[in-house]
């Protein structure tokens, strides 16, 4: 990951982007202390203040009438007082499963890192 810091604005536009197209991620959370480790592969099912951001094994609008069966959640308010950092596809290797990322480094130094996958070559 770069040291491109990004504003939120910027930030907040990408994850609006991976919810509303929908679009598959590798998420890594790593508490400060390193005590909790989460990995979820699935897709950002919300973003919003009453929510927060939500990421899901499984997106409801691909899954219709079905209880998203694991995720992680976190406030709308730890979110939008993080910093970001953002790396581009053209800084991963051509062959790596994962393209653009974001990086969600929070106040009390816990860290998210959210990887957009690419789709895979029919």
């Amino acid at each position: 990951m770069s040291d491109n810091t990004i504003s939120p604005q910027d930030a907040s536009l990408l994850l609006h982007r991976f919810v509303a197209e929908r679009i598959p991620v590798l998420s890594l959370f790593m508490s400060a202390d390193e005590s909790v480790i989460a990995k979820v592969t699935g897709f950002i099912t919300s973003f919003t203040r009453d929510l927060g951001m939500v990421i899901s094994l499984e997106s409801a609008a691909l899954t219709p009438n079905t209880r998203l069966p694991a995720h992680i959640r976190f406030s709308d308010q730890r979110i939008t007082d993080s910093t970001f950092q953002y790396a581009d596809e053209t800084e991963l290797p051509k062959d790596y499963e994962y393209s653009s990322g974001l990086r969600v480094n929070m106040k009390d130094g816990s860290t998210l890192v959210i990887f957009e996958i690419r789709a895979k070559a029919p």
